[in-house]
Protein backbone atom coordinates (compact mmCIF):
# COMPACT_ATOMS: atom_id res chain seq x y z
CA UNK A 1 0.00 0.00 0.00
CA UNK A 2 1.07 3.44 -0.64
CA UNK A 3 2.35 5.71 2.00
CA UNK A 4 0.62 8.86 2.16
CA UNK A 5 2.81 12.47 2.97
CA UNK A 6 3.62 12.88 6.28
CA UNK A 7 1.36 15.89 6.52
CA UNK A 8 -1.77 14.50 5.50
CA UNK A 9 -1.07 11.56 8.14
CA UNK A 10 -0.76 14.11 10.53
CA UNK A 11 -4.18 16.00 9.46
CA UNK A 12 -5.44 12.17 9.98
CA UNK A 13 -4.46 11.91 13.40
CA UNK A 14 -6.56 12.45 16.59
CA UNK A 15 -6.74 16.45 17.69
CA UNK A 16 -6.05 17.68 15.09
CA UNK A 17 -8.20 20.42 13.30
CA UNK A 18 -10.26 21.17 10.35
CA UNK A 19 -10.07 24.50 8.22
CA UNK A 20 -10.35 26.99 10.79
CA UNK A 21 -11.13 31.32 10.69
CA UNK A 22 -8.70 32.84 13.11
CA UNK A 23 -9.16 36.37 12.09
CA UNK A 24 -9.77 38.34 15.04
CA UNK A 25 -7.61 35.23 16.56
CA UNK A 26 -3.93 34.62 18.56
CA UNK A 27 -2.06 32.05 19.42
CA UNK A 28 -0.82 32.45 23.08
CA UNK A 29 2.35 31.10 23.74
CA UNK A 30 2.97 31.18 27.68
CA UNK A 31 6.11 29.64 28.16
CA UNK A 32 8.90 28.45 26.55
CA UNK A 33 8.22 24.32 27.13
CA UNK A 34 10.25 22.07 25.21
CA UNK A 35 7.28 20.84 23.03
CA UNK A 36 5.09 24.07 23.10
CA UNK A 37 4.60 24.99 19.17
CA UNK A 38 1.67 24.92 16.59
CA UNK A 39 2.14 22.37 13.90
CA UNK A 40 0.43 24.09 10.77
CA UNK A 41 -0.64 21.15 8.08
CA UNK A 42 -0.70 21.91 4.50
CA UNK A 43 -0.43 19.62 1.42
CA UNK A 44 1.97 20.28 -1.52
CA UNK A 45 2.04 19.04 -5.02
CA UNK A 46 5.39 20.30 -5.81
CA UNK A 47 8.44 21.62 -4.45
CA UNK A 48 8.57 24.94 -3.48
CA UNK A 49 10.66 27.06 -5.88
CA UNK A 50 9.00 30.61 -4.78
CA UNK A 51 7.27 31.79 -1.77
CA UNK A 52 6.40 34.49 0.59
CA UNK A 53 5.73 33.26 3.93
CA UNK A 54 4.25 36.55 6.32
CA UNK A 55 3.27 36.81 9.99
CA UNK A 56 2.48 38.97 13.10
CA UNK A 57 3.75 38.72 16.70
CA UNK A 58 4.82 40.52 20.14
CA UNK A 59 6.93 38.64 21.82
CA UNK A 60 7.68 39.51 25.68
CA UNK A 61 11.38 37.44 25.64
CA UNK A 62 14.66 38.85 24.64
CA UNK A 63 16.17 35.83 24.37
CA UNK A 64 16.35 34.15 21.06
CA UNK A 65 13.52 31.83 19.68
CA UNK A 66 12.17 30.64 16.32
CA UNK A 67 8.70 32.07 14.93
CA UNK A 68 8.88 29.88 11.88
CA UNK A 69 10.04 26.74 10.55
CA UNK A 70 9.73 24.23 7.60
CA UNK A 71 11.88 21.27 7.24
CA UNK A 72 11.52 18.01 5.48
CA UNK A 73 13.85 15.84 7.84
CA UNK A 74 15.67 15.94 10.87
CA UNK A 75 18.15 18.71 10.89
CA UNK A 76 17.57 20.08 7.27
CA UNK A 77 16.40 23.55 8.17
CA UNK A 78 14.57 24.38 4.29
CA UNK A 79 13.53 27.46 6.31
CA UNK A 80 14.14 29.16 9.78
CA UNK A 81 12.98 32.85 10.74
CA UNK A 82 14.68 33.02 13.93
CA UNK A 83 15.21 36.64 16.06
CA UNK A 84 18.23 35.69 18.16
CA UNK A 85 18.20 38.82 19.68
CA UNK A 86 15.99 42.50 19.53
CA UNK A 87 18.64 43.93 17.22
CA UNK A 88 18.88 41.35 14.31
CA UNK A 89 16.88 38.42 12.40
CA UNK A 90 18.48 35.16 11.40
CA UNK A 91 17.09 33.67 7.82
CA UNK A 92 17.87 30.21 6.90
CA UNK A 93 17.06 28.58 3.73
CA UNK A 94 18.59 24.94 3.04
CA UNK A 95 20.89 25.12 5.77
CA UNK A 96 22.79 29.04 4.96
CA UNK A 97 22.55 31.28 7.42
CA UNK A 98 22.24 35.03 6.24
CA UNK A 99 22.45 37.71 9.54
CA UNK A 100 19.78 41.24 8.75
CA UNK A 101 20.28 43.68 11.38
CA UNK A 102 17.47 45.82 11.88
CA UNK A 103 17.26 49.23 11.43
CA UNK A 104 15.24 49.59 14.31
CA UNK A 105 15.44 47.96 17.26
CA UNK A 106 12.37 46.26 18.44
CA UNK A 107 12.30 43.76 21.89
CA UNK A 108 9.10 44.22 22.36
CA UNK A 109 5.07 45.09 20.94
CA UNK A 110 3.27 44.36 17.91
CA UNK A 111 5.53 43.19 14.30
CA UNK A 112 5.10 42.19 10.96
CA UNK A 113 7.21 40.12 9.22
CA UNK A 114 7.53 38.60 5.38
CA UNK A 115 10.30 36.70 3.82
CA UNK A 116 10.00 36.17 -0.19
CA UNK A 117 12.48 34.15 -1.93
CA UNK A 118 12.68 33.14 -5.86
CA UNK A 119 14.47 29.87 -6.20
CA UNK A 120 15.52 30.89 -9.86
CA UNK A 121 17.50 34.06 -8.91
CA UNK A 122 18.54 33.54 -5.28
CA UNK A 123 16.88 36.67 -4.29
CA UNK A 124 15.92 37.31 -1.24
CA UNK A 125 13.05 40.13 -0.18
CA UNK A 126 12.80 41.11 3.52
CA UNK A 127 10.14 43.27 5.36
CA UNK A 128 9.97 43.83 8.46
CA UNK A 129 6.82 46.31 9.84
CA UNK A 130 6.46 47.43 6.53
CA UNK A 131 9.66 48.47 5.33
CA UNK A 132 11.85 46.69 2.79
CA UNK A 133 15.31 45.83 3.43
CA UNK A 134 17.88 45.94 0.66
CA UNK A 135 18.05 42.45 -1.03
CA UNK A 136 20.16 39.48 -1.27
CA UNK A 137 20.55 36.27 -2.17
CA UNK A 138 20.42 32.79 -1.10
CA UNK A 139 20.76 28.72 -2.37
CA UNK A 140 19.85 29.77 -5.77
CA UNK A 141 18.22 26.54 -7.64
CA UNK A 142 17.81 25.50 -4.19
CA UNK A 143 14.02 23.18 -4.14
CA UNK A 144 11.96 22.89 -0.93
CA UNK A 145 10.40 19.23 -1.13
CA UNK A 146 6.62 19.62 -0.68
CA UNK A 147 7.04 16.83 2.16
CA UNK A 148 7.75 18.88 5.45
CA UNK A 149 6.81 20.11 8.46
CA UNK A 150 5.70 24.00 9.36
CA UNK A 151 6.26 24.51 12.86
CA UNK A 152 5.28 28.17 14.67
CA UNK A 153 7.11 29.13 17.75
CA UNK A 154 9.64 26.54 17.77
CA UNK A 155 12.75 25.28 15.72
CA UNK A 156 11.58 21.82 15.41
CA UNK A 157 14.79 20.02 16.19
CA UNK A 158 15.88 22.00 18.74
CA UNK A 159 13.49 20.28 21.50
CA UNK A 160 14.96 21.03 24.98
CA UNK A 161 17.71 23.49 23.58
CA UNK A 162 14.91 26.63 24.76
CA UNK A 163 14.18 28.02 21.63
CA UNK A 164 10.68 28.57 21.95
CA UNK A 165 8.99 31.69 21.53
CA UNK A 166 7.09 33.17 23.77
CA UNK A 167 4.04 35.67 23.21
CA UNK A 168 1.66 35.97 21.10
CA UNK A 169 1.09 35.32 16.96
CA UNK A 170 -1.07 35.86 14.63
CA UNK A 171 -2.00 36.39 10.07
CA UNK A 172 -0.06 33.56 9.27
CA UNK A 173 0.06 33.18 5.30
CA UNK A 174 2.08 31.72 3.36
CA UNK A 175 2.21 32.22 -0.68
CA UNK A 176 3.63 30.19 -3.58
CA UNK A 177 4.98 32.99 -5.48
CA UNK A 178 6.88 36.53 -4.62
CA UNK A 179 4.17 38.95 -3.43
CA UNK A 180 5.01 42.59 -4.81
CA UNK A 181 5.55 45.00 -2.67
CA UNK A 182 2.20 46.80 -2.82
CA UNK A 183 0.49 43.28 -1.82
CA UNK A 184 2.81 43.36 1.03
CA UNK A 185 1.28 46.57 2.25
CA UNK A 186 -2.32 44.72 1.78
CA UNK A 187 -0.79 42.30 4.08
CA UNK A 188 0.18 44.04 6.34
CA UNK A 189 -3.33 45.56 6.67
CA UNK A 190 -5.00 42.13 7.19
CA UNK A 191 -6.33 42.54 3.11
CA UNK A 192 -7.07 39.90 1.20
CA UNK A 193 -4.09 38.68 -1.35
CA UNK A 194 -5.32 35.43 -2.83
CA UNK A 195 -3.82 31.66 -3.93
CA UNK A 196 -2.29 31.64 -0.55
CA UNK A 197 -1.23 27.95 0.59
CA UNK A 198 -1.72 28.62 4.12
CA UNK A 199 -4.43 30.73 5.29
CA UNK A 200 -4.92 32.50 8.51
CA UNK A 201 -8.62 32.56 7.36
CA UNK A 202 -8.68 28.89 6.89
CA UNK A 203 -6.11 27.32 8.94
CA UNK A 204 -5.66 23.45 9.63
CA UNK A 205 -3.32 23.86 12.76
CA UNK A 206 -3.16 21.38 15.83
CA UNK A 207 -1.59 22.95 19.20
CA UNK A 208 1.27 21.30 21.58
CA UNK A 209 1.81 21.86 25.44
CA UNK A 210 -0.43 24.67 26.68
CA UNK A 211 -0.62 27.13 23.63
CA UNK A 212 -4.39 28.42 23.24
CA UNK A 213 -6.44 30.43 20.84
CA UNK A 214 -7.70 33.72 22.43
CA UNK A 215 -9.38 36.48 20.91
CA UNK A 216 -6.94 39.38 19.57
CA UNK A 217 -6.60 42.65 21.06
CA UNK A 218 -4.13 44.21 19.14
CA UNK A 219 -4.76 46.58 16.41
CA UNK A 220 -3.86 46.63 12.72
CA UNK A 221 -2.42 49.51 11.09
Amino acid sequence: MALLPSLLLIACLPGSFGQTDLQKKVFVFPAAANKAMVQVNVSLQQPWTNLTVCLRYSPVQIRPYTLFSYSTKPKRKDLQIIRPNPSQFNLQIGGMTQIIPLWKTSPSGWQHVCVAWNSTTGLVHFWHDGELYPRFVMKKGYEMQPTGSIILGQDDDSWGRREGFVGEMADVNVWPRVLKPDEIQKVKKNDEVANSVVNWGALNYQLHDDISVEQALHQVS
